[in-house]
C-alpha cells in the first residue's frame, strides 16, 4: 500500500461527505467501507500518526452506534464526523509535507509518470462512473456534474497518443448534452463508452496497440438521440415481438475473472449480511405499505435499504446490483414525493427486485468463497430495470377520497349538504370543505376529524430491535439452564439446614428471574414469519388463478426464535395445499354461492404451555371417501379397518400419500404433508386436522414454547427416575382392582369416569425392571395426546418442577418416546418421555 492510495481514499471520502443528507442519519452509514479501507491502508504504511488513527476509530464507532440505533442528536453527529474528517485531512497533510519517509516514499511512487498519469485519469474515469450510476432520470444538476467530469476526463487523457480515444470521450460528451436537451434517460451508451475508455487505459500501461472493434459503441453515442426515440416507438408498435436494435446485446469474450483483494473481501462479507437483513426489511415493510399505500413513514423504510445498497454497492464495483437499486430507489423516490401511490403492480415490480437482487448478492458471495469476482452475465436486470423506469413513467397520483364522500358513505351528512358546501366553496376557495361545513353548523368538528382519519389513517410503527449475536444468546440460556440445575442442587443439600434453606430460596428467586429474562430474549414475535405467508399467498393467488386473501391474528403472539425457524416449512406446505386443493376455482365457488374470493385465516396464540397456529380455510374440506379409497389402493389399511373421522384425516400425512389427479406447479407429488409432519413432532409439537365438507379445513399446529425447559412431572418406575411433561397429564391416581381388567387383543385397560383407557407398562415396554405386580398395587397418570388417552403405571410421584432439556446424544437420539434427558437435583440424569412418540411406538 503506497501514502498515494491512503490520499485517494481521504479524496474519496471528503467526496461522499459532502454528498451525505446531514438530516438523515442512516445515509453517513455509506461512508464505512471507504473509513475501513482507508483504515487498512494507513495501517500498512511504515509511518503513522496515532492521532490519525484515534480520529478514524472514532469515526467508524459513530458510524456503529448509528446502525445500532445509539444516535438521538443527528446534527452533533454530523458535525462531529465533519471535524474528525477534516482533522485526518490535516494529519495526511502534515505528514506528507514532514516526513522525510513519506516524501521518499512519494518520490518513489512517482518515478514512472505515465503510470501516474495512467491511474489519474482512472480516478477521473471511476468516479464519471460512478455519477452515471446514480443517475437520476429528469435532474439537470446530474447532467451538469457529468457533462463536467466528461471535460476532466478529457483533460487527463490528452497524453495518450490515441485518436479513437478522444473521439469516445468527445462522444459521451455530445451524448451527454444531447440528453439535456431532449430529456433522454438511456444511459447505457455512455457505460459503454466508459467501459471503452477503461479498456484503453489499461492497454495504455503496457504499450499495446488498441484492437478491440469501438464501432458499435460510436454508433451508439452518436445517433441522433430523438430519431432513435422515435424508431423504437414505430418499431415496436409495428413488430411488438420482435427486439430492437436498442435491445440488442453485443456479445463479448469471456473476461478473466478478477482476483477479489483481503481488503475489499471483509467489506464484501459486511455488505452481503447488511443488504440481505435490508432486502428481509423491505419484504415486511411492503406488505405493510399494501394496508396502507399512503404512509410515508413506511416508504421511508422501503426507500432507505435500496439507498444503502446502492451507495455501498458503487463503491465495491457492483454494477449490476448498484443499477437496479438505483432504477428501484428512483421509482421509490417518486413515490415518497407524491407522484402516485404504490400500487399492486409496482408492489410485484419490487418484489421482483428484492429477488434478483438476492440472486446477485449470492453470486458475490459464491465469489469471496473462491476469492475472484463471479460472473453475473446469466442475470439479466435489463429487462426488469426498463419496467422500472416506465412504470415511473407512467403512474401519475391518485387522489385520496374525497372528504364529502366519506362523509356521506358514513352517513353524517346528506349529498344536498356537500353540494351546498362545495357552491360555497366556490366563492370562498381559500376554505377547505370541512371548515365550511363546521362554519355552517352542518356538521360536528368531532365528525369532521374522524372523517379526516378514515382518509388517512396512521399505522403503528414497527419497534427498533437490538441485533445480539444468536450463538451469544444461546450461550446465555444454557448458562441459565445450568444455574437452574445447580440452584436445584444446592435445594437439595441444603434440606435439613433451615438457615441457608432461607439463603437458597433467594439464591432461587434470583436464578428464577435471570431464566425468565434469558428466555425471554429469545422470545420474538410470530409476525415476521406470518408477514412471509402473505407473499406467499399473494405469489400463490397469481399462479393459480384463484382469488385468494390471507387474514392474520395474534401476529404479535411472542415465540421461541428457534421454534419460529421449525414453523415456516410446515405452513408453507400448508398453505400451498389450501390454495391449490382447498381453495375452489371461481365457477365452483360462485356455484356453491360463496364469495369468489377465498379466505385463508392464519391464526397465533397461547394455550397453555404451548404455541397454537391455526391454518384454516373456506374451501371445499376434505374428501374423506376419496382419502380412504386412495389409502385401500396404495394398502395403507386394509379394506375392513374401521377408522374415526380425525383417523381417517391423518392419512393425509402419511409419506407419498396424494389424492391430487394431476401435479401442479404448487403441489400434488404427495411430499407435503408427511414433511409437514415430521417438521412439527421434531420439535416435540402435534398437527390435528378438522374438516367440514364444503366449508373449509383447518389444520391446529401444537409446540412447545420453548425448546430448552420443561415443566415437567418426576416419577419413579422402578429403580429409574422419568419425567413426564405437565402439558400432556391429564390426572393421576390409584386405580381399584374393580376397575382393572384386561382384554384379548387389546391388553390390560382401566375404566375411569365412564371411559376405557389402555394401559402402559413402561418398566416392561423399556426394560426397566421386571413388572409383574397388578396395577392396582401401582400409581396410573393419565396423558394425552391428540386426544388419545392411556394410562402409565408408575411407582411414586416425586414432585413437579421446571427441567432444562438436554440432548441424548448421535447414539440415543432416535429411541422412540423420549424427548430428551434433564440433570435432576441428585445429579443423575432423568429422562424426559415424549407422549406422542411413545403412543405411536405402542401402536407399531
Amino acid at each position: 500500500m503506497t501514502i498515494e492510495t491512503t490520499q485517494k481514499l481521504m479524496e474519496q471520502l471528503s467526496l461522499e461527505f459532502v454528498l451525505v443528507d446531514s438530516s438523515d442519519p442512516d445515509s453517513l452509514v455509506e461512508l464505512l467501507p471507504v473509513l475501513k479501507k482507508i483504515k487498512k491502508t494507513y495501517n500498512s504504511l511504515s509511518f503513522n500518526d496515532k492521532n490519525f488513527l484515534k480520529a478514524i476509530k472514532k469515526a467508524i464507532q459513530i458510524i456503529k452506534d448509528i446502525k445500532d440505533k445509539k444516535v438521538s442528536n443527528i446534527e452533533k453527529t454530523y458535525n462531529s464526523m465533519s471535524n474528525l474528517i477534516s482533522e485526518m485531512e490535516s494529519i495526511m497533510h502534515s505528514l506528507i509535507n514532514t516526513d522525510p519517509d513519506t516524501d521518499a516514499q512519494l518520490k518513489s511512487d512517482t518515478k514512472n509518470n505515465k503510470t501516474i498519469e495512467i491511474e489519474n485519469a482512472k480516478k477521473c474515469l471511476d468516479e464519471f462512473a460512478k455519477l452515471v450510476s446514480q443517475f437520476c432520470p429528469g435532474e439537470i444538476p446530474d447532467l451538469g456534474a457529468m457533462l463536467n467530469i466528461c471535460d476532466e476526463l478529457s483533460l487527463k487523457t490528452k497524453f495518450i497518443d490515441s485518436d479513437i480515444l478522444h473521439e469516445v470521450v468527445s462522444g459521451c460528451k455530445n451524448y451527454l448534452e444531447t440528453m439535456t436537451l431532449e430529456n433522454l434517460e438511456d444511459t447505457k451508451p455512455i457505460e459503454e463508452g466508459i467501459l471503452l475508455v477503461r479498456a484503453f487505459l489499461n492497454h495504455a500501461k503496457t504499450d499495446e496497440v488498441f484492437m478491440f472493434d469501438t464501432s458499435d459503441v460510436m454508433e451508439l453515442l452518436n445517433k441522433n438521440c430523438s430519431t432513435i426515440t422515435n424508431l423504437v416507438k414505430e418499431e415496436q408498435e409495428d413488430n411488438p415481438g420482435e427486439t430492437t436494435d436498442e435491445n440488442i446485446q453485443v456479445e463479448k469474450e469471456p473476461e478473466t475473472p478478477q482476483k477479489i483483494s483481503d481488503d475489499d473481501l471483509e467489506i464484501l462479507s459486511d455488505f452481503i449480511s447488511e443488504a440481505g437483513e435490508n432486502l428481509d426489511s423491505i419484504e415486511v415493510s411492503l406488505i405493510e405499505l399494501e394496508n396502507d399505500p399512503t404512509d410515508n413513514e413506511i416508504i421511508n423504510n422501503i426507500f432507505r435499504p435500496f439507498h444503502t445498497i446502492k451507495g455501498v454497492s458503487g463503491f465495491l464495483g457492483l454494477k449490476k446490483i448498484n443499477t437496479l437499486a438505483h432504477a428501484t430507489e428512483n421509482l421509490l423516490d417518486s413515490a415518497r414525493s407524491g407522484d402516485f401511490l404504490i400500487n399492486e403492480h409496482a408492489t410485484d415490480l419490487i418484489l421482483e427486485s428484492v429477488d434478483t437482487l438476492k440472486k446477485l448478492l449470492q453470486k458475490v458471495e459464491e465469489g469471496m468463497e473462491l476469492g475472484i469476482r463471479q460472473d453475473d452475465r446469466e442475470i439479466d436486470i435489463d429487462i426488469l430495470e426498463d419496467k422500472l423506469k416506465k412504470l415511473q413513467i407512467s403512474l401519475s397520483h391518485p387522489n385520496k377520497q374525497p372528504l364529502g364522500e366519506i362523509l356521506v358513505e358514513k352517513g353524517i351528512a346528506t349529498q344536498e349538504t356537500i353540494d351546498e358546501a362545495l357552491a360555497s366553496q366556490i366563492n370562498n376557495p381559500d376554505k377547505k370543505l370541512g371548515e365550511i361545513l363546521i362554519r355552517d353548523k352542518n356538521i360536528a368538528p368531532k365528525e369532521i376529524a374522524s372523517a379526516l382519519r378514515s382518509q388517512s389513517p396512521k399505522k403503528k410503527k414497527i419497534a427498533t430491535q437490538v441485533k445480539v449475536n444468536t450463538e451469544k444468546l444461546d450461550n446465555l440460556v444454557d448458562y441459565a439452564g445450568e444455574l437452574v440445575i445447580a440452584q436445584s442442587m444446592l435445594r437439595q443439600s441444603a434440606s435439613k439446614d433451615p438457615a441457608l434453606q432461607q439463603s437458597v430460596a433467594q439464591f432461587g428467586q434470583i436464578v428464577t428471574s435471570m431464566q425468565n429474562l434469558a428466555m425471554s430474549m429469545r422470545m420474538i414475535p410470530i409476525k415476521a414469519t406470518f408477514m412471509k405467508m402473505i407473499r406467499l399467498v399473494r405469489d400463490l393467488s397469481q399462479k393459480s388463478g384463484k382469488k385468494v386473501d390471507l387474514n392474520m391474528s395474534g401476529e404479535e403472539t411472542e415465540i421461541d426464535r428457534n421454534v419460529v425457524d421449525a414453523l415456516y416449512e410446515p405452513m408453507v406446505h400448508m398453505i400451498r395445499n389450501s390454495v391449490d386443493h382447498g381453495i375452489e376455482s371461481k365457477q365452483a365457488r360462485i356455484k356453491n354461492e360463496k364469495p369468489e374470493t377465498g379466505n385463508i385465516a392464519l391464526r397465533a396464540y397461547h394455550k397453555g404451555g404451548n404455541i397454537m397456529i391455526e391454518i384454516e380455510d373456506d374451501g371445499k374440506g376434505l374428501d374423506k371417501f376419496s382419502i380412504l379409497e386412495k389409502a385401500i389402493d396404495t394398502n395403507l389399511i386394509p379394506k375392513d379397518a374401521e377408522l374415526t373421522d380425525e383417523e381417517i384425516y391423518n392419512l393425509i400425512m402419511e409419506p407419498g400419500f396424494s389424492t391430487a389427479k394431476e401435479i401442479t406447479d404448487i403441489s400434488g407429488r404427495g411430499v407435503g404433508m408427511d414433511v409437514v409432519k415430521g417438521g412439527i413432532e421434531k420439535f416435540r409439537g402435534q398437527l390435528s386436522i378438522d374438516s367440514f365438507p364444503g366449508k373449509g379445513t383447518k389444520f391446529t399446529i401444537s409446540l412447545p414454547l420453548t425448546l430448552a425447559i420443561i415443566d415437567g412431572m418426576l416419577v419413579r418406575v422402578g429403580k429409574e427416575k422419568v419425567i413426564i411433561p405437565t402439558t400432556a397429564i391429564k390426572r393421576s391416581f390409584k386405580p381399584e382392582k374393580e376397575n382393572c381388567s384386561t382384554i384379548k387383543g387389546k391388553g390390560e385397560i382401566i375404566q375411569e369416569r365412564g371411559s376405557l383407557i389402555p394401559l402402559v407398562r413402561l418398566k416392561t415396554l423399556y426394560g426397566f425392571d421386571d413388572d409383574s405386580r397388578p396395577p392396582w398395587e401401582s400409581l396410573v397418570v393419565v396423558v394425552e395426546s391428540k386426544n388419545e388417552q392411556r394410562g402409565l403405571i408408575i411407582d411414586e410421584l416425586l414432585g413437579k418442577d421446571e427441567y432444562v432439556i438436554k440432548s441424548l446424544g448421535a447414539n440415543l437420539e432416535n429411541i422412540d418416546g423420549f424427548a430428551g434427558g434433564a440433570i435432576l437435583s441428585d445429579g443423575r440424569v432423568g429422562l424426559i418421555l415424549d407422549i406422542h412418540g411413545l403412543f405411536e411406538l405402542i401402536s407399531q
